[in-house]
């Protein structure tokens, strides 16, 4: 596995294919860049080059006490922009949207679009008791967890998608978990929306607890200029293993034009 550093963290960033068509994705809370891979096994690898990162705290990633915030996730996505010389697309799900929003803000010269996959809001999300609660007792529990990542979910997914995402929530470091949930999540940058100036589309879903529709073009979709918008439907908030073929379908388009 190839690795980067930020400062004193090390990230994991792995490679597949060897296409002149550079990606980077990120991935989203309690996750890793396995999130990705029943996309990345469906793109061609003599078209794309795939770099898949593990934020701080995920995956094969460090997991250093601090950085669980706005600031520490995009210095860790900065990192990884920096390290792939070659110009490229940011596809970022979930947390991972709310950073790549935030990066673009003053974008790398060589992040050239943005493809944003159930994207967290740029408007500080009010802290929800129920919610954080039911988080902090699925902590370190499996059958909470598969109930907690089935409840965000429509659609049925292979047993081998599913069991990926437990397995990176369960290894998630704690800090991950809820340093997010508690600043993360309640940073503001959305008064400079209108200052991102990449192409971007916006993959939404039309069951997703977590982004509805609504709130999705409110706060994703409508302030950022030129985004356009792309709704599946029957799909919850766990896009890219609930619909991975329509994902790779709107990349190969995204990527043509």
């Amino acid at each position: 596995m190839p690795y980067i550093r930020n400062g004193d963290v090390s990230l994991a960033l792995e490679s597949r294919g060897n296409g002149a068509t550079h990606l980077l994705f990120a991935h989203g809370w309690i996750s890793s860049r396995r999130m990705w891979f029943d996309v990345a096994s469906r793109l061609d690898p003599a078209r794309f080059t795939l770099h898949l990162l593990d934020f701080r705290g995920a995956g094969l990633s460090d997991r250093p006490s601090g950085g669980h915030d706005l600031e520490g996730y995009a210095s860790d996505l900065r990192a990884a922009l920096v390290a792939i010389d070659a110009p490229l697309t940011l596809v970022a799900h979930s947390m991972g949207g709310k950073i790549a929003q935030y990066v673009a803000l003053t974008p790398p010269a060589n992040l050239t679009r943005l493809v944003l996959v159930a994207p967290g809001s740029a408007r500080a999300m009010p802290l929800d008791e129920r919610h954080r609660a039911i988080a902090e007792r699925a902590f370190g529990s499996r059958e909470r967890i598969a109930r907690f990542q089935r409840g965000a979910m429509v659609r049925p997914i292979p047993e081998e998608s599913f069991e990926r995402i437990i397995s990176d929530a369960l290894v998630a470091q704690r800090e991950a978990w809820f340093h997010w949930y508690d600043h993360g999540r309640t940073s503001d940058f959305a008064d400079r929306l209108g200052e991102i100036a990449l192409p971007t589309i916006v993959l939404g879903a039309d069951k997703d607890p977590l982004v509805p529709p609504a709130r999705l073009r409110r706060n994703v979709v409508d302030p950022i200029d030129g985004a356009l918008a792309v709704m599946l439907r029957g799909v919850g908030h766990n896009i890219p293993v609930e619909a991975p073929d329509e994902v790779v379908q709107l990349i190969g388009r995204f990527c043509e034009g």
